[in-house]
């Protein structure tokens, strides 16, 4: 038997699924497992998914959140002390408009993670639903 390593790169480029089946678990069946603790557990969920790539430059991981269909990730403001992402397109609309009590969380762990990668810093970060999209201020604690 051949002993396979799988990187979580080699599993998007692979994989091609609807998003429908991903909503379920992520949004119902996860945080319905979870409990009380689904928020720390998603964001730490997040982390260690992004700690399962090399992570280098932001346009990457632009990349990435559109790949498994996360949606569109852009950098809008960079600030000396961290950075505001916003996450928009189809996808985040019709998340924001149907699922009642929607979070960010997981993406926002894996957010801080990778931009820890690609500063060398200390990150965190907070996701904020607006009206059709989501703010991610990403903060260095160094």
């Amino acid at each position: 038997m051949i002993d396979k390593k799988t990187n979580i790169a080699t599993i998007i480029a692979n994989l091609h699924i609807t998003g429908s089946g991903y909503d379920l678990l992520r949004y119902i069946g996860l945080p319905d497992m979870l409990g009380k603790d689904s928020d720390l557990i998603l964001y730490v969920m997040g982390k260690n998914l992004a700690g399962k790539s090399d992570w280098v430059t932001i346009e990457e991981v632009m990349e990435f959140f559109r790949h498994v269909g996360w949606g569109e990730l852009q950098l809008v403001k960079e600030k000396r002390r961290g950075n505001v992402f916003q996450l928009s397109g189809e996808v985040i609309e019709a998340r924001i408009e149907t699922i009642e009590n929607i979070e960010f969380r997981l993406e926002a762990g894996f957010l801080a993670y990778v931009m820890e990668q690609i500063t060398s810093k200390s990150c965190e970060c907070i996701a904020e639903v607006k009206k059709d999209f989501v703010e991610f201020q990403v903060m260095y604690s160094d």
